[in-house]
């Protein structure tokens, strides 16, 4: 049998504190990976417009030439703005080798959608869903061990805390359209794609 504790002038059983101390540990985990997550999507996406100067009032790109990507068109199943750069000027610069294998002048695209919309977002919300989970039920299991004895109000305040998370995170977690199996199979260029997104249609 494991020793007993003291903790705030009462004895503790070991074991509880180590349960105590796991679902911490999995609070913490699981609102780390979003958040990691969510720093790690909106950094990939403000790279891949390196070098081009965004204008939200007139709503179009400049490139690093100075040349200009208006809007060209909505891409409304995958939440993108596609703006695209006149084909004359591109295949005339010298850069365009190091821009872009399109023809048709240099597309960017600009997302739509907020973190939790996106393919990623949705991953991390469910693999966050699964770690609160797995807290609930230990302690809720916990609870159910330590009724009537020392410290089952620390259980019963970890199970609220956990109910109250996992609780916050089904609010928050966003529908799953019929159209997301539809992005599987398109392609984008590296150099224009904004990672976390799945690639526009055709």
């Amino acid at each position: 049998m494991l020793p007993k504790l003291t903790v705030w002038g009462g004895p503790l059983d070991l074991e509880l504190v180590l349960l105590l101390s796991y679902l911490l540990a999995l609070w913490v985990g699981g609102w780390a990976l979003e958040f990691l997550a969510r720093v790690h999507f909106h950094r990939a996406e403000r790279y891949a417009h390196t070098g081009f100067a965004y204008d939200a009032l007139l709503d179009r790109y400049e490139c690093p030439q100075g040349e200009l990507l208006t809007l060209h068109t909505f891409d409304d199943r995958n939440k993108l703005a596609i703006y695209k750069a006149p084909a004359s000027s591109c295949n005339e610069c010298a850069l365009k080798v190091f821009c872009t294998p399109r023809d048709e002048g240099r597309h960017v695209y600009r997302s739509l959608a907020e973190f939790h919309e996106t393919d990623v977002g949705r991953f991390h919300r469910r693999l966050s869903l699964i770690i609160l989970g797995v807290a609930l039920t230990f302690s809720g299991v916990g609870l159910l061990a330590w009724w009537n004895k020392p410290g089952e109000w620390l259980l019963v305040v970890a199970t609220v805390v956990s109910l109250v998370l996992f609780w916050l995170d089904v609010r928050d977690a966003p529908e799953k359209t019929g159209n997301d199996a539809s992005r599987v199979g398109h392609f984008v260029p590296d150099e224009e794609r904004i990672p976390g997104m799945g690639p526009p249609a055709r």
